[in-house]
């Protein structure tokens, strides 16, 4: 009888080997198809998306700026790149300005006001013509564009264009951005991973620049406008690279007189009024005179003026300069955004305003434009420019009356008006007034500290005038009303002492408070004199600024000045 030489392999053991391996396979199958990189391709027309046939996509500083079918950023037309206005506004250079009414471009130099109108190639630089070959505005479905060509004269970017689909790559000067060339032909992807599509095929020795480093992935721009994905064993990294300044840096000319400026605002409602100057200045120790003689008479720029010669050669006998003061706030038929917002009534205002302090022989201007709307931002902004250059060059001295900073007048805009006005005056008064929901001071020593502090984050000292209040607050409280009167310094002490107020020092105000009742009504006032105006004056002087002003003149008591000659000289 035989002997087994080994037992019988089971049958179920080949068939479990046998589903390892289909295991085993379908596991590498899986493993090649997750791994290996696909070759699928997505069109750039895909990637960009644009709404319309003339549009082209903006990459501004390495980022996409995506555009909507209502408010599209860029076009292509007469064989040039066009952008729209709010977006150069918005993230290029703000001081372009697009006159909707008149369809006039206007923009301003350090040296000439630039001037284009809508659909021609001709524009002029302060009085030289000048032709761009090409449409410098153009207008499509309501929406304004201006030639990038155009652009790159006045504000310092570059840009490449690239065609199929339109799209165009603008770098501002000092953009600082990573670069690197590729090790060897590579896909770009539109996401990190090999799975994702292939937007471009780039090919070894192209630069890009690294907008984010994602590990093992990076996330990179072509020179001519792809964003895409790369692996970074694909990457030679080359450091990184500034963009060059093209255009010269501009220079601002200012007219800063030697010595402090004590300025006094004399309110001049009427020509009668002009008689009184020997009796209003004779008293005191300015050196500067700002009459009110001048405000905004009628929606096409027009002005009513007060002034008077005999006015400005009393005080030029008695070594005062005259600066008139032209104010939006005494015709109130007038709509000063209408007659900041067009050009031609913009334009009148600044050659009626020269022609005065020429006829007059002015020594500045003082603007005091209040309350502006936002609206009304291009139109002042271009306003104190335009106005600037003619002073300049007429040897008017230009100041510009501002409120104490605020996220609500951030729009006033007070460093491009420190460019070219002379000097910026900070209004710190009116901290309370008509209308406040509580009674307060009208310049409490905090508030004059913030509107310093504030103003000089954009103005340099050398240009700041701080205004100061001669008058004072009596603010009546008779159950729930408030109300409020004004009162000029010499007044108020007659009021207070013949009411026998009790007064205390307040340091956080640094000023007198005083309080009385009468016929059951309650009176509080935050007193304005020497020792107030002395606190406000080290403010002053501790900051270096140009000097004070003061409103307003014969408010005044006459040993004021003594205080005011301790600081200002």
């Amino acid at each position: 009888m035989k002997r087994n030489a080994g037992k019988e392999i089971p049958r179920y053991f080949y068939a479990l080997m046998i589903a390892g391996l289909v295991l085993l396979l379908i596991g590498a199958v899986f493993m090649i198809r997750r791994y290996t990189p696909t070759k699928e391709h997505m069109s750039l027309e895909d990637y960009f998306a644009l709404s319309r046939e003339d549009e082209a996509a903006v990459i501004l500083n390495g980022k996409y700026e995506e555009s909507t079918e209502e408010n599209f950023y860029a076009v292509v037309a007469e064989g040039a790149v066009y952008l729209n206005v709010d977006f150069v506004k918005d993230f290029l250079d703000d001081g372009y300005v697009y006159d909707q009414t008149e369809n006039v471009l206007r923009y301003v130099t350090d040296k000439d006001v630039v001037t284009a109108s809508l659909d021609n190639a001709k524009y002029t630089v302060g009085k030289s013509g000048e032709d761009l070959g090409k449409s410098v505005v153009i207008s499509r479905d309501g929406i304004f564009f201006l030639a990038l060509d155009f652009i790159t004269d006045y504000t310092d970017v570059a840009y490449t264009f690239a065609p199929d689909p339109n799209r165009v790559v603008i770098e501002t000067a000092g953009y600082e951005k990573k670069m690197a060339t590729l090790r060897r032909d590579s896909p770009l992807r539109r996401f990190g991973g090999v799975k994702s599509k292939i937007l471009k095929d780039a090919e070894k020795g192209d630069e890009v620049s690294i907008l984010e480093d994602y590990g093992k992935w990076s996330y990179v721009l072509t020179e001519d406008g792809v964003p895409a994905c790369v692996q970074n064993r694909r990457l030679k990294k080359n450091g990184t690279k500034t963009v060059e300044a093209r255009l010269p840096e501009r220079t601002y000319e200012h007219i800063l007189l030697p010595d402090d400026i004590i300025l006094g605002w004399h309110q001049v409602t009427s020509d009668s009024a002009n008689s009184a100057v020997e009796e209003t200045l004779v008293t005191t120790d300015v050196n500067v005179v700002s009459p009110t003689w001048f405000y905004l008479d009628d929606n096409r720029g027009g002005i009513a003026s007060l002034a008077s010669s005999a006015y400005v050669e009393y005080c030029h006998q008695n070594n005062i300069q005259v600066w008139g003061l032209v104010s939006n706030l005494e015709n109130k038929n007038v709509d000063t955004t209408t007659v900041l917002n067009t050009t031609s009534s913009r334009d009148n205002l600044v050659n009626n305003l020269i022609a005065a302090a020429i006829s007059y022989d002015l020594d500045g201007i003082n603007v005091d434009m209040e309350a502006l709307s936002i609206q009304a931002k291009d139109g002042y902004l271009s306003f104190i420019k335009e106005l600037s250059l003619k002073c300049e060059k007429n040897d008017i001295i230009l100041s510009v009356d501002n409120y104490v900073p605020t996220d609500s007048t951030a729009f006033y805009n007070r460093s491009v008006q420190a460019d070219y006005a002379d000097y910026i005056v900070i209004m710190a008064y009116d901290e309370h007034t008509v209308g406040s929901e509580e009674a307060g001071s009208v310049s409490s020593l905090g508030f004059v500290e913030d509107g310093i502090k504030n103003t000089l984050k954009e103005v340099p000292a050398e240009q700041v005038i701080v205004g100061l209040p001669f008058y004072s607050r009596i603010w009546a409280i008779d159950g729930e009303n408030l109300t409020s009167s004004a009162y000029g310094m010499k007044e108020l002490e007659d009021i207070l002492e013949t009411n026998g107020a009790a007064r205390t020092w307040s340091d956080a105000d640094g000023q007198y408070y005083a309080e009385y009742t009468k016929d059951g009504v309650a009176y509080k006032c935050w007193i304005e004199d020497s020792t107030s105006i002395a606190k406000k004056l080290e403010i002053m002087q501790a900051n270096k600024l140009a000097g004070a002003a003061f409103w307003k003149l014969r408010f005044e008591p006459n040993e004021i000045w003594t205080t005011i000659d301790n600081y200002l000289q």
